[in-house]
């Protein structure tokens, strides 16, 4: 979890992308009848005398090649299930249970003629027209740490855009500087847009020149602008809580920032309102990244160290409404990586505090 939907991502906060919808429109130029491995048949498409509009053709094929994307494929369990099923193709009636795809277009005749009359070299089209997917000459890179390295140097922070943002519009912007792989629109407990965005971009260089781009505005009129990488983004944000904290210290101490705070061993806390996040042994993430990906949602302490194998996380409300509102097909993601989660529920709990903040 998007133009292409990256809520996360694309937010991807969205509820997965694999649940079934509607296919409100029939494909009308449908003919030859096939017979798939799992026993469905499926009719043949035929693309002869569809016309499809241009913008409306653009947008198919980015979303299905964000869909089979090096970014979205290696995290999307649905998809990877799929793909092994049949040689790599899927059915177009299956990619339409895709919520993002089937708001653009439910007609598979069209979709169809859009793949085949784009440049994509990432989408390929069977003969009959009725199934697709990832371009077996293109396969998907290993999730290694070069990977995720190279992903966050092509990653983008943006602040001070308009609060009535959404997905397309900041696709047409951001379009003018690159080739985006995705979009995160980052939003409040509320589901509100905040005015910034996440974005990555298919190669370095243009990540680098928009970063340096220090005149950079929506509309003419507005103002600038905030523009830094995700890493700059993350170190800032690092650099102004310690500040924060030593400000705090120093006002509660007299001025003495040297001593410390008097922190209990272990803490109380009320049932659903803790989230226990397992299997981060090897994952490279820190607690601010965990307050950011959980921006909104009423953060009220992250305990974890660099390299623990888990972390805790308390929150105002319910820390299960919190979990669903950021997971994306059902997976909680943190630094490009899956990551067990289970609410904390029962009795009142301890957990250990040497790491609150």
């Amino acid at each position: 979890s998007s133009g292409i939907n990256a809520e996360w991502p694309l937010r991807p906060g969205v509820k997965t992308e694999s649940e079934p919808t509607i296919n409100t429109e029939a494909a009308k130029t449908e003919t030859k009848v096939e017979t798939t491995d799992k026993g469905t048949k499926l009719e043949a498409v035929s693309t002869e005398g569809v016309e499809v509009e241009s913008h409306v053709a653009a947008k198919i094929v980015k979303q299905l090649e964000y869909y089979f994307g090096d970014r979205n494929l290696r995290q999307d369990r649905f998809l990877l299930r799929e793909v092994t099923l049949d040689n790599g193709w899927i059915s177009l009636d299956t990619m339409l249970n895709f919520k993002r795809l089937a708001s653009i277009c439910s007609d598979k005749a069209k979709i169809a003629k859009a793949i085949e009359s784009s440049n994509t070299s990432l989408i390929v089209l069977n003969e009959e027209k009725n199934k697709i997917r990832r371009n077996p000459d293109r396969p998907l890179p290993k999730n290694s740490d070069e990977e995720k390295l190279a992903s966050n140097l092509k990653t983008v922070y943006v602040k001070g855009l308009p609060l009535d943002l959404n997905i397309d519009k900041a696709e047409e912007f951001f379009a003018a500087h690159g080739k985006t792989c995705y979009i995160k629109l980052r939003k409040d407990g509320s589901s509100q847009f905040k005015g910034s965005v996440f974005i990555e971009f298919e190669t370095q260089a243009d990540a680098d020149k928009i970063v340096l781009n220090k005149e950079l505005k929506y509309t003419p009129e507005s103002e600038p602008l905030i523009v830094m990488s995700r890493n700059d983004y993350f170190k800032s944000k690092s650099m102004n809580v310690k500040q924060e904290k030593n400000t705090k210290r120093e006002e509660q101490m007299g001025g003495n920032a040297e001593v410390k705070l008097d922190v209990p061993e272990t803490v109380e806390f009320e049932k659903g309102k803790v989230l226990k996040i397992t299997g981060l042994a090897g994952v490279e993430t820190t607690r601010e990244e965990m307050k950011t990906v959980f921006e909104g949602n009423g953060v009220s302490w992250v305990t974890f160290n660099k390299g623990d194998p888990e972390a805790f996380i308390r929150f105002d409300g319910s820390a299960q409404e919190a979990l669903d509102k950021v997971k994306s097909d059902e997976k909680f993601m943190l630094s490009g990586k899956e990551a067990s989660t289970v609410v904390l529920e029962g009795k009142k709990k301890k957990v250990p505090t040497a790491t609150l903040r």
